[in-house]
């Protein structure tokens, strides 16, 4: 439960992962492209081996604010070269569609009231790797709530890049010291934590869609670890 006054005065959340599920609704576009024969096993690694190539490929673009290519679009182009690796072929209509997935994630069932009640407390921004409308229309349709919607695009570089969280800091007018970035990826944290912000760790032990996979903070080395985010320190 939250506390009745925050720790913090401002909380930036990373999104994809932390606050949204990504591996259900992919899994289940990249099984209706596959077609009904698709072994589940084999949909899940192309899932993960997918999220794998989004993480690889956007370290290789060359970003700009002026010059931005669409995350949305290094998608795409993932797809094609992961199917290749196991060797399937869709056509280009198809890979398009089921790309469409990374723009319908579902929100954990713990986000909306968590968010709604820290938002009565603190400043709510989020600091996401992705493009400006796939944020927009997602905290839209999931019915979020934020003070600020704040993504890769309108910085034009990619985190863990250091003046990516300086720079949410000095939008939302507070000192480093006295704001938390909120993620369920170390590196994240590491890069804010680098730069003077504090860290919560949120444990979301199906990110990944099994738990073999998942990532915990199971040495302590984040300032806070939650598993929900209705205990928002």
């Amino acid at each position: 439960m939250l506390r009745s006054v925050s720790r913090y005065d401002a909380y930036i959340f990373d999104v994809q992962g932390t606050l949204m599920d990504f591996y259900t609704p992919v899994t289940r576009a990249v099984a209706d492209a596959l077609g009904p024969d698709a072994d589940p096993a084999t949909v899940g690694d192309l899932v993960r081996a997918w999220r794998k190539d989004y993480y690889e490929r956007i370290l290789r673009l060359d970003q700009s604010v002026e010059n931005w290519y669409r995350v949305q679009d290094s998608y795409v182009d993932g797809l094609g070269d992961v199917c290749e690796q196991f060797g399937i072929e869709l056509p280009d209509d198809v890979r398009i569609e089921t790309a469409r997935a990374w723009q319908r994630l579902e929100a954990w069932p713990d986000v909306r009231p968590g968010l709604k009640e820290l938002r009565s407390q603190a400043v709510v921004a989020t600091l996401s790797n992705t493009d400006m409308a796939t944020m927009v229309t997602l905290f839209r349709d999931r019915q979020l709530e934020a003070d600020v919607i704040l993504t890769a695009e309108l910085f034009g570089a990619f985190k863990p890049e250091h003046f990516l969280y300086e720079r949410t800091c000095r939008y939302l007018g507070v000192d480093p010291s006295r704001a938390a970035m909120v993620a369920s990826h170390p590196y994240d944290l590491r890069a804010a934590r680098e730069v003077g912000l504090n860290t919560v760790f949120v444990y979301r032990p199906l990110e990944n869609g099994r738990l073999e996979d998942a990532v915990d903070d199971t040495d302590g080395e984040f300032d806070h670890r939650i598993d929900d985010l209705r205990h928002m320190p």
